[in-house]
C-alpha cells in the first residue's frame, strides 16, 4: 500500500473527506488496486478495507467479488456488505457462501448474508441460488432465542426464495399464516434494503468526524493528561496548550481499549496489554493476528478455544506446532481435532497427526479423521468404513460410539453415516441416542432430504418404554409422552397421504402422456394434473411443519424423561414410586427382548368381536392400539421396539400401548394373529386363559 494512503488510514478519522482523499491516492491500475484491498483484508485492517473499498466503488472502480470471502467479516455493518455486494464483479453469492463457511461471523451478519444472496439472485440470477443455499439458511433458522435484525433477514430469505421447507423451520406451527401477516412488512424490508444497496457506499460514510472520543466501545487515552497551562511534555518548556496540544488531540481521537496506544499501533503490536476481557471480545479478524508466543501463559487457553471457536483452524494448529508438547497440549490437540473433523479439513488434519506422530504414536486415531486422511485413496477409504462397521459391532461404550457416527456424518459419506447411525440409535443409551438423532437431522439437511427420519420413532418408543409415566412425580412425562405420540400420529398419516398423492399424479401423468391430442381434451387433463401437483407440494409443506413441532416435542419428552430420572434417582429408598413392583412383577412374565431384524408385510386377523371390545377402552387407547397393529403389520422397525414373549404361552408378544393397556399378537409368516387388548392389571388372568387354550 502506498506510504501517503497508509498514513491517510492509520492518523485519521473515518467520514466523508477521509473517503475522497484516499480515492484521489488510490493506485490507477485496477490489477494493482486488487492488490491493495487484498492486502487489507489479509492484515484484518477493518478500517483499510472499508475505507478503500468505499472510494473505490464510489468512484466506479471494479472491485472484485472475491474480497468479500475474507471482507464479509470486515465490512462491520448489514448495510455497508450490501452496498459492496452490490456493486462489485464476479460471482458475488459464491464469495457470501464461502465467506460463511469460513469463520465465525455475528449472526447479523450471517443473515444478511444470506438474504444478500437471495436479493442478489432474484434480481440477476432469475432466482438460481448457489449449492448449500438452502442448507445454510435451515441451519441459520434453527437457532435459538434469535434477535430482531437476523430474524428480519431470514424473513426476507423466506419470500425471495419461497423455499417451503425453509418457511417451515423459521415460523413453525402454522407458518403460512404467520408468514402472511408480516409478508407487508417484509416486502417492505426487502425494497429498503435494495434502495440502500444499490445507492452510493457514501451515503453510509459520516459527513465530518464525530467528536466523542468514543463510541459503544471501550477507550484508554493514548496521550497522558495534562493540565493545558502545565510545561508541555515534549520538553520544550512551554505550555502544553502552545506546543502539543492540538496534535495531542488528533492522536486522543485515535485512541483504542489499550492505554497509551492508537489504533494504529495497536494494530501493528495487538498482543499489547493483552487482558482477557479483550481477547473474549476481539473480532476473528483482530484475533487471526496474534503471535500466540506472545500472549501470555495464562491467557493461551482462552486464546485457543477463541480462534478455534471462531473456526479460524489453520491459527489453532498453528498454535499447537509452536507450543511445548506436554499434557496440556495433549488435551487442546483433541479439542481442536473435533473441530477439524467437522469442518473437514484434510490439511489441517495431515498437519495435527504429523505433530502428535513426532512426540509420540497416536493410540486411538478418531475414525473420522482416518476417513478424512484417506479421502483421495478409494481404496483406503473402503477400509476405513468397513473397519468403522466392525468396530460399531463390537464396542460397547457409548461415547466412542458417538464419536464414530459423528464423524461419518460428517464425512462426504453422510448418508452411509445416516443409516450407520440409525441403527445405534435402537442401542445407545437415551442421552446419546437423542444427540445423535440431532446430528442425523442435520446432516439431512445437508443432503436436502425431508427434515424427519423414520428412526426418530424408534427413539420415541424408547423414551415410553424406558421410564414408566404412573403416578404424581410423573405427570409431565405423561403430557409430553401424549403431544409425542399424538403429533407422530400425525406425521405418519401426512407420509401416507403424501405417498397416495404421489401415486396418484403418477398415474394421472402415464395417462395423459398415452392419449393422443384427437382424443383428450388437454386443457382440462393439465388443470387436473397441475391441481394435484399443488396438493402434493401442500402436503410436502405441511408434512415439513409437523416434523418441525415432532422435533420439538421429542426434546421436551426428552426433559421431561430426564427430569424424572433425576427425581426419582434423587429420592430415598422408602419412597420409590408404589408402581415399580408391579412392574417388576409384570417383567417376571417375559423373556428378554430380542432384536426383530427385517420383518414382512402381513396381512391382519382380528379376533371375533373385535370391534365391540374397542369401545369399552377410551378413544384415544384404541385408536394407538389400531395404529400399533397396522405398523406391526407394515414390518415398520419402531414397532417392534419393545416387543416381548410370554414366558408361559409360546408364540405369544405383547407389546405396549400406553402405560396402562397391552395388545397380545401372534406373529405368523403371512399375517399378525391378534388376541386380545388389556389393562395391564389384567395381565395374570389372561396369561391363564391363554395357557388353557382361551
Amino acid at each position: 500500500m502506498d506510504s501517503q494512503l497508509r498514513e491517510l488510514i492509520d492518523h485519521t478519522r473515518f467520514h466523508q473527506g477521509v473517503v475522497r482523499a484516499a480515492a484521489a491516492l488510490l493506485p490507477a491500475d485496477d490489477a494493482v488496486l486488487d492488490a491493495v484491498i487484498a492486502e487489507t483484508v489479509a492484515q484484518g485492517d477493518q478500517l483499510g478495507f472499508i475505507v478503500i473499498t468505499t472510494a473505490a466503488l464510489d468512484a466506479g472502480r471494479r472491485v472484485d467479488a472475491a474480497h468479500l470471502v475474507g471482507g464479509t467479516a470486515l465490512a462491520a455493518d448489514t448495510s455497508r456488505l450490501g452496498c459492496f455486494a452490490w456493486k462489485m464483479e464476479g460471482d458475488v453469492p459464491a464469495a457470501l457462501m464461502d465467506a460463511m463457511m469460513g469463520v465465525t461471523m455475528p449472526r447479523e451478519m450471517d443473515a444478511a448474508a444470506l438474504f444478500i444472496v437471495a436479493l442478489w439472485c432474484r434480481e440477476r440470477r432469475g432466482g438460481a441460488l448457489p449449492e448449500g443455499f438452502a442448507a445454510e439458511a435451515r441451519q441459520q433458522a434453527r437457532v435459538k432465542d434469535m434477535r430482531k435484525e437476523p430474524k428480519a433477514f431470514l424473513q426476507g430469505v423466506a419470500l425471495l426464495t419461497q423455499d417451503e421447507g425453509f418457511f417451515t423451520v423459521l415460523y413453525g406451527e402454522g407458518w403460512r399464516e404467520k408468514a402472511e401477516a408480516v409478508k407487508p412488512i417484509v416486502e417492505s424490508f426487502i425494497q429498503t434494503c435494495q434502495k440502500f444497496y444499490e445507492g452510493s457506499p457514501m451515503d453510509l460514510v459520516i459527513a465530518e468526524p464525530l467528536r466523542v472520543l468514543a463510541n459503544g466501545r471501550t477507550m484508554r487515552r493514548s496521550v497522558e493528561k495534562i493540565s493545558r497551562n502545565d510545561p508541555c511534555h515534549c520538553g520544550s518548556k512551554q505550555k502544553y496548550k502552545r506546543c502539543c496540544f492540538e496534535k495531542d488531540q488528533e492522536r486522543l481521537h485515535l485512541s483504542s481499549e489499550v492505554a497509551g496506544k492508537t489504533n494504529a499501533e495497536l494494530r501493528a503490536e495487538p498482543e499489547a496489554g493483552l487482558t482477557e476481557p479483550r481477547l473474549l471480545k476481539m473480532p476473528p479478524f483482530e484475533l487471526v493476528h496474534l503471535d500466540p508466543l506472545k500472549v501470555p501463559e495464562t491467557l493461551r487457553r482462552c486464546y485457543l478455544k477463541q480462534v478455534t471457536g471462531y473456526m479460524i483452524l489453520d491459527r489453532s494448529v498453528e498454535y499447537l506446532e509452536v507450543m511445548e508438547w506436554n499434557e496440556d497440549r495433549k488435551i487442546e490437540w483433541v479439542f481442536v481435532l473435533f473441530f477439524i473433523e467437522m469442518k473437514q479439513k484434510k490439511e489441517l488434519a495431515e498437519r495435527m497427526v504429523a505433530l502428535h506422530t513426532r512426540y509420540e504414536p497416536i493410540e486411538d486415531l478418531r475414525y473420522g479423521i482416518r476417513l478424512l486422511l484417506a479421502r483421495d485413496e478409494p481404496k483406503e477409504e473402503l477400509t476405513v468404513l468397513n473397519e468403522a462397521a466392525l468396530y460399531i459391532f463390537r464396542e460397547k461404550d457409548a461415547e466412542k460410539l458417538l464419536k464414530v457416527a459423528n464423524g461419518i456424518l460428517c464425512s462426504r459419506h453422510a448418508a452411509l453415516g445416516i443409516l450407520l447411525s440409525q441403527r445405534l440409535i435402537t442401542t445407545l443409551p437415551i442421552k446419546e441416542a437423542n444427540s445423535l438423532l440431532g446430528q442425523l437431522l442435520e446432516a439431512r439437511d445437508k443432503l436436502n432430504l425431508t427434515p424427519d427420519d423414520p428412526f426418530a420413532d424408534v427413539l420415541e418408543k424408547r423414551l415410553a418404554e424406558e421410564t414408566h409415566d404412573e403416578g404424581k412425580d410423573a405427570t409431565e412425562l405423561r403430557s409430553a409422552r401424549k403431544r409425542m405420540e399424538a403429533k407422530a400420529e400425525e406425521v405418519r398419516q401426512l407420509k401416507e397421504e403424501i405417498e397416495r398423492q404421489r401415486r396418484a399424479l403418477k398415474s394421472r401423468e402415464k395417462q395423459q402422456a398415452a392419449e393422443t391430442p384427437a382424443t383428450t381434451n388437454g386443457k382440462v387433463d393439465e388443470a387436473d394434473v397441475q391441481e394435484m401437483r399443488i396438493k402434493l407440494s401442500q402436503l410436502k409443506a405441511t408434512l415439513h411443519e409437523r416434523a418441525e413441532e415432532r422435533t420439538g416435542l421429542r426434546r421436551a419428552l426428552e426433559k421431561a424423561h430426564e427430569d424424572l430420572q433425576n427425581l426419582r434417582h434423587a429420592a430415598p429408598a422408602n419412597t420409590a414410586p408404589a408402581h415399580d413392583a408391579a412392574q417388576e412383577d409384570e417383567a417376571e412374565h417375559y423373556l428378554p427382548e430380542q432384536p426383530a431384524g427385517n420383518q414382512p408385510l402381513r396381512l391382519v386377523e382380528f379376533p371375533a368381536k373385535f370391534r365391540e371390545a374397542l369401545e369399552d377402552f377410551p378413544r384415544h387407547v384404541a385408536r394407538a392400539a389400531l395404529a400399533m397393529i397396522g405398523r406391526l403389520a407394515g414390518g415398520e422397525p419402531a414397532a417392534f421396539v419393545g416387543v416381548v414373549q410370554l414366558k408361559a404361552v409360546h408364540g405369544v408378544l405383547r407389546q405396549r400401548i400406553g402405560s396402562e393397556h397391552r395388545l397380545l399378537f401372534r406373529l405368523h409368516a403371512d399375517r399378525v394373529q391378534v388376541l386380545d387388548l388389556i389393562c395391564r392389571r389384567d395381565l395374570d388372568k389372561r396369561i391363564k386363559t391363554l395357557r388353557f387354550g382361551g
